[in-house]
């Protein structure tokens, strides 16, 4: 990595000069000879030595990502490599699997807190505008529901809310799914 920044026409001040780093590392590599044959006053020196090299690093990749700004190239060429951010992914909170028989799905939604039941919902063909339209499906005790006799190649909509001593919580956003 101090190779690819030394001379690299990108990073021409970084914060931490490379002499700085190419000492640190230096100095790291001694201690550890060092601590292989000397005892544990080498070892923790060892470590302080090997702290101060990794704080010298973050401030380096931190120069990095500053001019960089989100290049990946730029950030390549420095010999940093690139990481992506994870995403947070919500899980949904209806899912739709296809049930043992032909016309049979499984419904399986995000367990609520203290629900004592669930009502299952369905529509054929679209979204209505009415809520008087969605067709109960049925109730459960647990926060998965089997539906059967559902007609093939025909796209349905699935939704549902959780029942509790509290009342009945919103129904959850509509799931669709073309049976077949």
């Amino acid at each position: 990595m101090i190779l690819n920044l030394t001379g690299n026409p990108n990073y021409q001040t970084p914060d931490v000069t490379l002499a700085d780093a190419i000492a640190a590392i230096d100095d790291y590599e001694q201690s550890c000879f060092a601590s292989a044959t000397g005892g544990p006053i080498t070892t923790v020196t060892m470590h302080n030595k090997a702290k101060v090299l990794e704080r010298l690093f973050v401030i380096l990749a931190a120069y990095v990502q500053r001019i960089a700004d989100g290049d990946e190239a730029m950030i390549l060429s420095s010999g940093f490599s690139t990481t992506r951010q994870p995403v947070f992914q919500q899980k949904p909170v209806l899912a739709i699997t296809d049930g043992p028989n032909a016309g049979s799905i499984i419904l399986t939604a995000k367990a609520v807190e203290f629900a004592v039941a669930y009502i299952w919902q369905y529509v054929k063909d679209g979204i209505p505008e009415n809520e008087a339209d969605w067709l109960v499906a049925g109730y459960s005790t647990s926060a998965h529901f089997e539906m059967t006799g559902l007609s093939d190649f025909t796209k349905y909509y699935f939704r549902c809310a959780a029942i509790s001593t509290q009342g009945t919580t919103d129904f959850c956003v509509p799931v669709s799914k073309v049976i077949g």
